[in-house]
């Protein structure tokens, strides 16, 4: 009995504390006998024994069986089941040994088996079922066991998670055993057709397929690249072992949802066993939008407002002033950007003024190129703008660096990820505040992880942006230094530079593309480009050029820890301050404003100058600068004839606006600006969606870039032949969005995103998706699936590749928990108990 309650134990010991309501019970059933109360008691105690659920724990010490189970389904390529055939573990007489794809069953002649000289279709090879498998070891007599599991862990069919606290309880230990690389596969893969998800109709895009062959020797064939399933173009191509980016451009010149197809023809069928990977789509979502038309005085100085207006759903013409600017008929919004009067005829002005009158917008913007005394005084464009003209101010200077880092799956050996993050935050560290830095993350794709801000504005969020990098994909650095390039451009920043971080070897892009961008980067934009090399496998020769023609520093390490160090040196030192004197004006919003009404953040950055006006009367103030006793217009409006017409006395290139450049709510601002140009309509912020398949799982990644809808619920909803569905986006981390998308069949699916936004649905551009081939299809992966035989590992207390000296130590002398539920024992006993009770009650105890 002592032993027996030594084993005894509790999974639930909480409800034990029921046992305390017995003198309670005692004290309502005092009036009954005593044997009846101690009858009663034992009931009451078998039940609360019951819920706190008992178990008969026995330690079993004795030498377990050994099991070796083989996937032997289609996605195991012949190079892995050699390999299985070949290890130095391997059954032994007197081990069980069990071959699985769909089913599981028992063999001896398990070496025949891997040779593949016994058909398999019994064990369904079309299938991965490692839950299959699992039951029915769980079938065999209790007992404990060391299981040695060869699978690449891509299941199928079944879900074996569901057994992993059984196999625990039977003592079951699981090692998965696996190579030290994927073995090569006759296989050639369309891995992903890359295309920005959204463009305007007429625009040209870039897209760029990603093909991966598996095997071992080149494969040639041909590659077909299809929109809205018509051939676009046709290419022979030559396939080296490995991964290869082609690259193709393209105008957008239809409009809704176009789809981009990339299939792959073998020439020779047996250089490729898997049809159903050979190709993929990407959709693009193609928008007809309203026009502007954006004139600046200077190339490149509307970069932020056009950039702004194409975020708030604009379809923008920017261009430089000159002879024969283009007619403003054809536009909605015309702005003149620090444009001065010489640069447009007297008929030109004229046109305006009547298309602004006859109900279209006008916006002035700029320093003393638009606003200097005597401009544009006794022409069209005085009748127009809000305010009379007056005078400038001053400027200043900072530094503007971008951090590109490599997040290749390479990038994970030797911690070098890890050490580009500490050197990302080393670099942060040696900027002053009104600084700006940015931080750009790529694989085969380029994409921000921190918007260019000013320092001050990010410094304590900017570790946490950077560490949500996670390595994976192939290296493409040509994206990142083109997304780079305009983000500096028109930044007034003394010194605008560029340190790229990377391990790889580039997969696309000519030597000469990467030279032509940072020579033009130096020379015409004054943007500098220093390089890292990391690693023995880095492209050296390349990384170099890049430093030389980009007039920045190249440094080579093999020790990744010293990246921080390196940045610092190629971090360039803040240029001398200007000789002249400078001033803070700080803009107040004026009461009563309607274009700012609702606007959240009421405070604004100071202004370095800005041109003195008056407010004309019938012209509403709402932003100022008070100076002097007086309040000077910043920004101003007012309703001329059937359209609307706004000044803002200041500029947004630089100059004067430096601490409005990385201001959080600059968007948020011009928002309000365009949003009373154009009344009436919703705007959505700007945000990124994408669509990616996650071993078999589709996943939606929603990335908001401004702060404007970020906490609001997200929901989706999709499409698929006669089937339809709904469901919510996950709010993961700020300004990123996630929902698993329940995609199991191999098609095209329209996904449409809504917000809600104060009590209003706002409906998102529609995207598209092609799941390309089955989610569970039975086709090598490229890799294993190390997270499930992880977890499965951990669940029954084995390892992945265990070495052999401990394993047979463990093998030899490990105390083994077996576990046997006692709950129903209990449970029937507390019920026969009381029947027991009823039917003395009824039988013996009825007359009385």
């Amino acid at each position: 009995m002592s032993g027996f309650l030594s084993q005894l134990q509790f999974a639930q010991p909480l409800f034990l504390l029921l046992l305390i309501l017995l003198p309670l019970l005692w004290l309502r059933w005092r009036r009954l006998s005593l044997p009846a109360i101690l009858w009663r008691s034992v009931v009451l105690l078998l039940l609360v024994l019951a819920l706190a659920d008992p178990r008969d724990v026995k330690q079993a010490t004795k030498p377990g069986a050994r099991i070796f189970a083989f996937d032997l389904s289609r996605s195991i390529p012949d190079g892995m089941r050699l390999w299985m055939a070949q290890q130095s573990l391997v059954p032994q007489t007197g081990d069980h040994v069990f071959v699985f794809g769909g089913a599981a069953e028992e063999v001896k002649d398990w070496q025949r088996w891997l040779k593949g000289k016994i058909p398999s279709e019994r064990i369904k090879p079309e299938q991965t079922n490692l839950e299959a498998l699992f039951s029915t070891l769980l079938r065999l007599p209790s007992a404990p066991r060391s299981v040695f599991l060869f699978t690449d862990g891509w299941e199928t069919e079944g879900d074996v998670e569901r057994l992993l606290p059984s196999l625990g309880q039977a003592g079951i230990r699981v090692f998965p055993v696996l190579p030290p690389e994927q073995p090569a596969t006759a296989n050639v893969a369309v891995k992903k057709v890359v295309a920005p998800y959204e463009g305007t109709r007429g625009e040209a895009i870039n897209l760029r397929v990603l093909l991966e062959n598996y095997g071992t020797r080149e494969v040639e064939g041909s590659l077909l690249l299809k929109r809205n399933g018509q051939p676009l173009k046709t290419e022979a191509v030559r396939l080296k072992p490995g991964g290869q980016i082609f690259a193709y451009q393209t105008a957008l010149n239809e409009g809704g949802l176009l789809s981009f197809q990339a299939q792959f023809t073998p020439r020779d069928p047996n250089a490729d066993l898997f049809p159903q990977d050979n190709q993929a789509t990407a959709w693009v979502a193609v928008q007809s939008k309203e026009k502007v038309l954006l004139l600046n005085g200077r190339a490149g100085e509307g970069s932020y407002i056009e950039e702004l207006l194409k975020r708030r759903g604009f379809e923008v013409t920017s261009l430089t002033a000159g002879a024969s600017p283009p007619s403003p008929t054809d536009y909605g919004v015309v702005i003149f950007n620090n444009v001065e009067r010489e640069k447009f005829s007297p008929a030109y002005l004229g046109a305006i003024e009547r298309h602004v009158n006859a109900g279209n917008s006008f916006l002035m913007l700029g320093d003393d190129g638009s606003f200097a005394a005597g401009g544009y005084r006794q022409t069209p464009i005085e009748a127009v703008l809000p305010v009379e003209l007056s005078e400038p101010k001053e400027e200043e200077r900072s530094r503007a660096v971008i951090v590109i880092i490599d997040k290749s799956g390479s990038m994970r050996d030797e911690n070098k990820l890890v050490y580009a993050k500490e050197a990302a935050k080393a670099v942060i560290g040696q900027l002053s505040e009104d600084d700006l830095i940015g931080v750009i993350g790529f694989d085969t794709e380029a994409f921000v992880v921190v918007p260019l801000s000013q320092v001050k504005k990010i410094r304590p969020t900017f570790g946490a942006q950077i560490d949500r990098l996670v390595a994976g994909g192939q290296t493409y650095l040509l994206p990142a230094l083109e997304q780079a390039m305009p983000q500096l451009r028109s930044q007034p920043a003394g010194h605008k530079h560029v340190i790229v971080l990377s391990d790889g070897i580039e997969l696309g892009g000519s030597r000469s593309d990467y030279i032509d961008l940072v020579t033009v980067m130096k020379n015409n934009l004054k943007i500098t480009v220093s390089t890292v090399a990391i690693g023995e496998k880095a492209d050296v020769p390349l990384m170099k050029r890049i430093a030389q023609y980009g007039g920045g520093l190249f440094h080579h390490t093999n020790d990744a820890s010293t990246l921080p160090q390196i940045a610092v040196q190629q971090t360039p030192q803040r240029p001398p301050e200007s000789p002249q004197q400078e001033k803070d004006f700080i803009p107040v919003a004026a009461t009563g404003s309607e274009i700012l009404a609702g606007l959240p953040d009421r405070s604004f950055p100071p202004m370095k100058g800005y041109v003195e006006t008056e407010l004309k009367r019938g012209a509403r103030l709402d932003l100022m600068i008070p100076h002097d006793g007086k309040n000077s217009p910043l920004l101003a409006s007012w309703r001329y004839g059937k359209g609307k017409a706004v000044a803002f006395t200041t500029d947004q290139a630089g100059r004067w606006s430096k601490e409005w450049i990385p201001w959080g709510g600059l968007e948020r601002f011009w928002g309000k600006v365009f949003d009373w140009l154009r009344p009436g309509r919703e705007t959505l912020p700007p945000h990124e969606i994408r669509i990616n398949l996650s071993g078999n799982q589709a996943v939606l990644d929603l990335y908001l870039y401004g702060e404007e809808s970020d906490g609001n619920p997200f929901g989706y909803s999709y499409s698929y032949k006669s089937m339809k569905g709904e469901g919510i986006l996950k709010r993961l981390a700020p300004g990123h969005y996630r929902a698993e998308l329940p995609f199991a069949s191999a098609g095209n699916y329209r996904i449409e995103l809504r917000e809600e936004r104060r009590g209003q649905t706002i409906s998102y551009p529609a995207v598209g998706y092609t799941l390309a081939a089955e989610p569970k299809a039975e086709i090598p992966w490229g890799d294993f699936n190390l997270p499930l035989l992880e977890r499965i590992a951990l669940a029954t207390g084995g390892t992945i590749n265990p070495s052999l000296p401990s394993l047979e130590r463990e093998y030899k002398t490990d105390a083994v928990p077996i576990v046997t539920p006692l709950r129903s024992y209990f449970i029937f006993l507390c019920a026969l108990l009381f029947l027991l009770e009823l039917f003395f009650r009824r039988f013996f105890l009825s007359e009385a």
